[in-house]
């Protein structure tokens, strides 16, 4: 059966495709198009097979019955199993979920915030942000605009966030290192290196030594990059291995840089340097439970992260939700 188009609406309404659109979109009263008129386009529109009956829906309820996801990377597993937790809680609720990965660029969050706002009509966004600062979120239009920020925040900035222990959870990886033997500890970090979650595991990283006073040192913090994990991994074990033949653990910021270090440590010129190497990770994923070689890794309560941010921005959106709320997760250390 053939969908219909904006044309057949046009014949069958008999009002001009313009207009018709005008409605549909949410500009009637922009335009200067009666309620009446607006009210009997939608009535007409919501009794036939016309694919933006979800705009006639929304114009009519005043919600569109989506949210938006927007995370960083939805490869990672950290991610994807948050996204599957907030899909769960929404669907019971009669909400579905739109999703979009930024790949840490702050231009494509900017367009994917806008597309999802304007163009989609999401009734409320969730965001794992890949920005800076407040900048761009800290305007008017953003004031009223339901959003819940999920494992990342930005400096200084009032709004409602569901996240994790990151510094409490470093601090407790790095020392069950340092207590089991580790004498000299690498920490592979990954960019953008501004993001809260990877300041505050460096920073739980370096005070980790400060407790246990033995002097840190910076050039064993390796910096990875995002887009380039394999390789950077591959050349700073080598740099590692060269100037730091000693060096007995490695703490992982993330599960991408761990099963990256992993995978090059299985390489024959690694084999020795590697196995003499203790690794814990902040992430914990099910590739520790099955390798031959142990990982520590610091859990985080991933259900709870996206069954918190669900029902924050739902309370929100219904108006229940007047004060900023600030939700900060325990982890839990994984010893292996």
């Amino acid at each position: 059966m053939k969908r219909l188009q904006l044309e057949d609406l046009s014949k069958q309404l008999g009002y001009s495709k313009t207009l018709i659109s005008m409605v549909l979109n949410g500009k009637g009263n922009q335009y200067g198009i009666s309620k009446k008129t607006q009210e009997a386009v939608l009535e007409a529109v919501g009794q036939l097979d016309y694919t933006p009956n979800k705009f006639a829906k929304a114009l009519r309820t005043g919600k569109s019955h989506f949210i938006g996801l927007i995370v960083a990377d939805i490869s990672n597993p950290f991610y994807s199993t948050i996204a599957k937790n907030i899909e769960h809680v929404l669907f019971d609720r009669g909400y579905n979920l739109m999703v979009c990965s930024t790949e840490e660029n702050e231009e494509k969050e900017k367009r994917l915030v806008e597309m999802m706002l304007n163009q989609q009509g999401v009734d409320g966004v969730i965001v794992s942000t890949t920005f800076k600062d407040s900048s761009f979120y800290d305007k008017p239009r953003f004031a009223k605009t339901p959003i819940v920020f999920i494992d990342r925040l930005l400096p200084l900035f009032k709004t409602n966030y569901v996240v994790t222990d990151n510094y409490g959870g470093s601090l407790e990886a790095t020392t069950h290192l340092i207590k089991n033997g580790c004498k000299k500890i690498a920490c592979f970090s990954i960019t953008p290196s501004y993001l809260s979650t990877i300041e505050d595991r460096i920073n739980g990283y370096n005070q980790a030594f400060i407790k246990n006073k033995i002097k840190a040192d910076k050039s064993l913090i390796k910096l990875i990059g995002f887009d380039n994990i394999m390789a950077d991994t591959e050349t700073a074990l080598k740099e590692l291995m060269r100037k730091h033949p000693d060096l007995d653990g490695i703490y992982a910021l993330n599960n991408h840089l761990a099963t990256a270090i992993l995978k090059t440590i299985r390489q024959k010129e690694f084999e020795k340097f590697g196995a003499n190497l203790k690794i814990a990770c902040f992430d914990d994923i099910e590739l520790f439970n099955i390798i031959e070689k142990k990982v520590t890794s610091v859990s985080q309560p991933i259900e709870e992260i996206g069954k918190n941010a669900s029902l924050l921005l739902l309370d929100i959106i219904d108006g229940k939700q007047l004060n900023k709320s600030n939700i900060v997760l325990s982890t839990k250390l994984i010893e292996r």
